[in-house]
């Protein structure tokens, strides 16, 4: 029952997704001197299909809302730090996609909210506060920097999703729950 607009955004996100994972398998392949190609993944098998509204909203709030956004500042901050050519394109093209992934969740969301009763509202409330509390409690992984290829340390990724969550999130939380 979703407007034609937003089934058609939903489809053109996941061809950016097939799009990302060949600009990234290109990008290992050059690192590694020799083609690499995916492998099975066996995590495809517990694909979640949302049947009603509450459901949809709550996932579209964690991946898109709070995933997609904190991902694109990461691709946008990486992109500042790398002086690696191929690196530069590949998350130039990210960090826009990423980009308007969040915009479309943040659509779908208000969409829901629209059409749905309580239940919806209250899905979306428990589903920003999970999702925000998860990153600021996420551990620091223990990755180095090497900025010259856009890769951040740990604790700059950690700090860039943090001030993402203070400076975009929440604001435009208190703004859709009021």
């Amino acid at each position: 029952g979703a407007p034609a607009e937003l089934v058609r955004l939903a489809h053109e996100a996941a061809l950016d997704e097939i799009r990302h994972a060949e600009l990234g398998f290109g990008l290992a392949s050059a690192y590694a001197g020799m083609p690499l190609v995916p492998g099975p993944l066996p995590e495809a098998v517990r694909l979640e299909c949302h049947h009603d509204l509450a459901s949809l909203a709550a996932a579209a709030v964690r991946e898109g809302c709070v995933g997609e956004t904190l991902a694109a500042l990461v691709a946008s901050a990486q992109y500042e730090v790398s002086q690696d050519a191929a690196v530069l394109g590949a998350l130039d093209a990210i960090r826009e996609d990423r980009g308007r992934h969040a915009e479309f969740a943040w659509r779908v969301v208000t969409g829901a909210m629209a059409q749905g009763a309580s239940a919806v509202r209250e899905a979306v409330r428990l589903a920003f506060d999970s999702a925000i509390a998860e990153q600021r409690e996420a551990p620091i992984s223990d990755e180095i920097a090497v900025h010259a290829h856009g890769r951040l340390s740990g604790e700059e990724m950690k700090a860039v999703r943090l001030r993402g969550i203070e400076q975009i999130v929440l604001p435009a939380v208190s703004a859709l729950l009021g």
